[in-house]
């Protein structure tokens, strides 16, 4: 018989990770600073926020109720919402007031019947969509890894789940990618059995052009967070961590690190099925992609490295207490030749690497990412500092904000073309005094102090992705 977890107990359940408990709305929220006037849209950002104490097992960021907490800015003023994504897994928690399923780590087999005649795909495992949010064709999605979104309004009340009109039954990666010049949307799938990992890409209107497809010559199931795309790409950086989906009923962890296999580096033509180009490493791990490019015939990325995947009970992107944040690396393939060459780019650690997302698949110049100051107080998993590379020079400059900060967003000005014209934005929840506030930067300014923040009314957990919407 599997017992619930002890929240108070758990590292990411408790502290600054512990789950929101209620839904709240708050119109016109307090501000220091003067927002932007030209900040017209929606700051969303994702995260997993269990709605009742997790059965047997919890593993950071592998699983949670979805929760979006969103910031409205209009005029220099702001309204916040946040909502439970309602998939059919929590509702049927919900008329049940408890957890039915159990943890990836120790999985309960629910009787479908207490889970209705709707219930998600995945069982015995539930349905989490609470990795990321975006927007395309006009649809809101919430997003996991490798099962089906779940749609939103623009106001975060819950449809439904969404398979792009049965064109993507199975899901989409968590971790798309949206060519600024084309508007397509690339997605991919990895999978426990064959075909271990696939790739799709939809169109500027939600049709499906390009059907999910084939990666050939990948022997395992491995686990793959993120990816990225050139003009003529898809760039996959597959570490050893591979899927034992026999463990889900028998003993030992789900994923496992194999370093012994290496670190793959696959290079997949967009324009259709096609031989990939395989690059082998030594082994080490990318939770995340800031962005790839071409450079000539050669393939470019820019990510935080690690030597190794820890992923247990407790573990995630910022680590144990004993793994740092991740070292900036670029990795340079040569397709042709299949090699790959990766250079450590200075000693400054981060993780949820973003750029201007106009960029995407092209070559950028800065990225930011979350730092760890090192200051008391900060706990494993978390970030205070916002760090901004300049790639041309191998420099960075950093801001410590003495607060829990999440992933931050660059929101280009209004016809702006230049990659520090607009504004970083993420949520932050101060380490004195426990308050949660949108900051905002002027990226030109950076790393200046804030512009702007804006007073949100009740704590709001540590999270994974944002992005902005325009209005």
């Amino acid at each position: 018989m599997l017992h619930t977890v002890d929240m108070a107990a758990h590292p990411y359940l408790s502290g600054r990770f512990a789950p929101a408990a209620a839904e709240r709305d708050a119109a016109d929220l307090r501000i220091e600073g003067s927002l932007p006037a030209d900040l017209d849209g929606v700051f969303m950002r994702n995260g997993p926020n269990p709605r009742f104490p997790p059965l047997g097992s919890y593993t950071y960021p592998m699983e949670g109720d979805a929760m979006i907490h969103a910031v409205w800015i209009s005029g220099g003023r702001a309204r916040y919402r946040n909502r439970w994504v309602r998939t059919s897994g929590l509702l049927a928690e919900v008329r049940a007031g408890r957890a039915l399923y159990g943890g990836i780590m120790k999985p309960a087999f629910v009787d479908p019947a207490l889970l209705g005649a709707d219930r998600d795909p995945g069982w015995p495992v539930k349905l989490d969509p609470f990795i990321n949010i975006i927007r395309h064709a006009g649809h809101y999605l919430a997003l996991a890894e490798g099962i089906p979104p779940y749609e939103v309004t623009p106001e975060l009340a819950t449809l439904g789940r969404f398979d792009f009109g049965g064109q993507l039954p199975l899901g989409i990666c968590a971790r798309p990618r949206r060519d600024p010049v084309t508007g397509e949307l690339v997605v991919f799938r990895y999978d426990s059995d064959p075909p271990y990992l696939t790739w799709a890409t939809i169109a500027p209107d939600g049709t499906v052009i390009q059907p999910a497809t084939e990666v050939p010559r990948l022997e395992q199931p491995a686990m793959i967070h993120d990816f990225a795309i050139t003009e003529h790409y898809a760039v996959f950086v597959i570490g050893p961590a591979i899927i034992h989906a026999e463990a889900l009923v028998g003993s030992g962890a789900v994923v496992r690190w194999q370093p012994g296999l290496g670190t793959r580096i696959v290079v997949v033509p967009r324009s259709g099925p096609g031989t990939p180009a395989i690059a082998e490493t030594e082994p080490f791990w990318a939770w995340h992609l800031a962005n790839a490019y071409e450079d000539g015939t050669r393939v470019v990325t820019d990510f935080p490295w690690r030597e190794r995947l820890i992923l247990a009970e407790g573990g995630g992107p910022g680590g144990n207490g004993q793994q740092p944040a991740g070292r900036l690396a670029r990795l340079t393939v040569d397709p042709a030749r299949g090699t790959a060459d990766l250079v450590h780019i200075g000693s400054v650690g981060a993780e949820f690497p973003r750029i201007d997302d106009r960029l995407t698949g092209r070559e950028h110049r800065y990225l930011t990412g979350c730092g760890r100051s090192g200051r008391p107080g900060l706990a494993p998993g978390e970030y205070d500092r916002l760090v901004r590379y300049d790639m041309a020079t191998g420099q960075s400059v950093r801001y410590d904000t003495g607060a829990a900060i999440g992933e931050a967003v660059f929101v280009p000005r209004a016809a702006a073309t230049e990659e520090l014209d607009g504004y970083y934005l993420c949520f932050g929840r101060e380490l004195a005094d426990d308050t949660s506030w949108l900051y905002v930067w002027d990226a030109a300014d950076f790393p200046g102090p804030p512009r702007a923040r804006a007073a949100i009314p009740a704590p709001v957990p540590n999270g994974l992705h944002a992005n902005w919407f325009a209005a």
